[in-house]
């Protein structure tokens, strides 16, 4: 559910409301830093960015070809790592424990705190710089556990090129979706379910 990033709109919120939102952004900011390898992706952003008022609707027509490649050319670029970052100190427990003695105030404070990382990845002005990987990890540490990302992609001619196609690589992605009409699932290898020409 897409909330705001006020914090006098959130502190109107009830407990079980709040509890409830808190979790539901820790799963999907989990989900994210969670994804490995080739099923990391730029699209997921927007799954993310979808619990804050304002964002753009996800996307649900695939963009063209050449814009597709860019968009990959550049997360491939800006958000991979040839390693894993290192395990940081503190807590690896990826769960929500911590919010069962909080009240209402401390609740809204969590939330507002990540609604206002998600708000941050998401304005990342990409005409000055393209988001990248401090932006991830800024986004990450707004979670409670201190779980080490995994930025690392497949080869450059498996992820951009034809190395693994036709069931891996974004060239092989994005044609999957040629013979879809209506709505997309980008979030999933095409045909979409049900849109098959």
């Amino acid at each position: 559910m897409r909330l705001s990033a006020d914090p006098f709109k959130l502190i109107k919120m009830s407990p079980a409301e709040l509890h409830e939102a808190v979790v539901e952004r820790r799963a999907v900011i989990r989900a994210h830093r969670d994804a490995k390898m080739d099923d990391r992706c730029w699209l997921d952003d927007y799954v993310v960015w979808d619990m804050v008022e304002g964002s753009p609707p996800d996307i649900t027509a695939p963009p063209t070809f050449r814009e597709g490649m860019r968009r990959c050319r550049e997360f491939y670029h800006y958000r991979r790592a040839d390693k894993a970052d290192a395990v940081p100190g503190g807590s690896a427990a990826a769960d929500d424990s911590d919010l069962a003695d909080l009240q209402q105030p401390q609740l809204a404070n969590a939330l507002g705190a990540l609604q206002n990382a998600i708000k941050a990845h998401r304005d990342v002005n990409i005409k000055e710089r393209p988001r990248n990987l401090d932006d991830d990890r800024a986004l990450y540490a707004a979670l409670p556990e201190k779980v080490a990302a995994d930025f690392r992609l497949p080869e450059e001619q498996d992820f951009l090129g034809e190395g693994r196609a036709p069931h891996a690589g974004c060239p092989s992605f994005w044609r999957s979706h040629e013979g879809c009409t209506g709505e997309h699932d980008m979030h999933s290898w095409g045909p979409c379910h049900g849109n098959k020409k």
